[in-house]
């Protein structure tokens, strides 16, 4: 985050002193966002703290509580794959390409795809093991 700031704040210095910016600038901060992006769905899934609908968790009785949670898990990881697949396609398609402003081929800005889903896979399974494993559901409802 740190570096898209000084990049975008940095070519709007430059822009508006020197009448002129980086050419590289502004893609590269773009690429960092879709990069910081990918790795914070990941992290925000680990850390249970994405965006949830309650609505549906508050009407079903609470020993099924923890298996909606696996069953989204489930529905993560499968997003998660389908985001890898759709990356190696992309890549394999269009990879070959270089980038007019940075002069770096393309697939290493659309690797963050594959990575973003293969982060978020193994977040979506790390959290469904906890969530199997976890007995304090069964004992609650006993």
């Amino acid at each position: 985050m740190v570096l898209i700031f000084l990049l975008v704040a940095g070519n709007a210095f430059a822009r508006y002193t020197f009448g002129g910016s980086i050419t590289w600038g502004e893609d590269t901060a773009i690429y960092l966002m879709i990069y910081g992006l990918m790795f914070g769905m990941s992290w925000a899934y680990l850390q249970d703290k994405h965006i949830g609908f309650d609505l549906i968790r508050r009407l079903l009785p609470p020993r099924w509580v923890r298996w909606q949670a696996v069953a989204v898990d489930l529905v993560v990881l499968v997003v998660g794959i389908g985001l890898m697949v759709s990356a190696v396609e992309f890549i394999s398609a269009r990879g070959g390409r270089t980038s007019s402003s940075t002069g770096m081929p393309m697939w290493l800005f659309q690797a963050s795809m594959l990575i973003g889903g293969g982060l978020l896979c193994l977040s979506a399974l790390v959290m469904g093991a906890l969530r199997l494993c976890d007995q304090r559901g069964e004992e609650a409802s006993s």
